[in-house]
């Protein structure tokens, strides 16, 4: 059975992620209207996966990750209006992240593309930007770099 990116933090993350910066989301995520407040908590040594922890609600997270290593070529369009939302006027200062589903098994890992978390790493204000008309998948399956 498949487990959810949204699963219970261990009290140690949950003590960890009381000390790190908190990100607001502009609009909360599609799904979690309760929860605005996250922070992120490294998981592993090298940097490429995350856990963005509900500050709101004891034990959401969902896992995220960075484009980047995986999928070298993805480059989501930030329009004008979720700029305008995050307070930038350009992408310099963005940080994309991708929604990760794991499986029964590491063949069965997927990442939404269609709907990036993005983030100003300047104000830490973010919001899940929907892709809707990109025909990117939803569950992309999720090979090592």
């Amino acid at each position: 059975m498949p487990v959810s990116a949204a699963t219970r933090a261990s009290a140690g993350a949950a003590q960890e992620a009381a000390d790190l910066p908190v990100i607001e989301f502009v609009a909360p995520m599609p799904g979690f209207p309760d929860n605005r407040r996250f922070v992120l908590v490294r998981l592993d040594e090298s940097g490429l996966l995350f856990a963005l922890t509900s500050i709101e609600t004891p034990g959401l997270r969902f896992l995220v990750l960075p484009p980047m290593p995986y999928f070298p070529d993805y480059a989501p369009e930030v329009d004008d209006d979720t700029l305008a939302a995050l307070g930038v006027s350009g992408a310099e200062s963005l940080l994309v992240l991708l929604l990760v589903t794991t499986g029964d098994t590491v063949d069965d890992v997927t990442v939404n593309l269609m709907a990036p978390i993005v983030l100003d790493q300047v104000s830490r204000r973010a919001v899940q930007l929907v892709l809707s008309r990109s025909g990117l998948p939803v569950r992309a399956p999720l090979k090592a770099p």
